[in-house]
């Protein structure tokens, strides 16, 4: 998780990192699902490489890290986040399952990494609309690609959104439906549709693969949604 001082830092309106992790699953139909997919693509993708090295960007609260390293016994990871809490949360989770040979943490942006530094593919899940401007997001986008050998797969999720198309009423009234139903309190939803285009800078779904093709990515596929959340796989070019 991010926070809502920094406009690259993610803020899913919780302030408790370790209510995060339960918060985020309620609110995203399908949050499970999503990850688990994200993880099957990336094993399809590299077969061939049994001992894969991964860059996880926004490792806090060690979701994706924990995931796969516990379904790949031979895989490695480098987590970038810039929550001190929530990575204390991931290497947490990192510990009760034995991966700190296989994880490294660090609290620090994609862009200020060496650029000696690549790998076999990356995750970038659920935090591009916490960075504000296209321009920002454009950054971010080149340095994670800049860290990928080519053809290496990119699985990123994020809410795309866009705020002034007519559908988006409608939608918002049934995740607010959604949310309430699983246990969200009306605040919540409250602070999380406030949120949208004020903390969080979503981008249309075409946006999204118009940015992701001028970063350096091809074959860009989307394999999840989720109201106006979704998952594209892609590859470095």
């Amino acid at each position: 998780m991010r926070e809502k001082d920094d406009p690259q830092r993610m803020s899913w309106d919780t302030a408790d990192e370790n209510r995060y992790e339960q918060s985020i699953a309620m609110k995203i139909p399908g949050y499970a699902h999503m990850h688990d997919l994200m993880e099957r693509l990336l094993a399809s993708s590299l077969i061939n490489q049994p001992k894969a090295r991964l860059l996880v960007v926004g490792a806090g609260g060690g979701k994706e890290v924990t995931l796969l390293g516990s379904r790949h016994a031979e895989w490695s990871f480098t987590g970038v986040d810039l929550s001190e809490p929530m990575l204390q949360l991931a290497a947490k989770r990192v510990a009760e399952l034995n991966l700190e040979t296989r994880v490294e943490l660090r609290m620090t942006s994609v862009e200020a990494m060496s650029e000696e530094e690549v790998y076999d593919g990356a995750t970038c899940m659920l935090m591009l609309h916490f960075v504000q401007g296209l321009e920002a997001k454009k950054r971010l986008l080149h340095s994670l690609a800049a860290k990928l050998k080519p053809e290496s797969p990119l699985l990123i999720a994020a809410v795309n959104a866009d705020l002034h198309s007519p559908a988006y009423t409608t939608i918002m009234k049934a995740w607010r439906e959604h949310m309430l139903h699983v246990g969200i309190t009306v605040d919540e939803w409250e602070r999380f549709a406030d949120s949208l285009g004020r903390e969080s800078d979503p981008i249309s779904s075409e946006v999204m693969v118009q940015l992701l093709k001028e970063c350096g990515f091809a074959d860009i596929t989307r394999y999840f949604g989720s109201f106006w959340v979704e998952g594209y796989y892609a590859s470095r070019i």
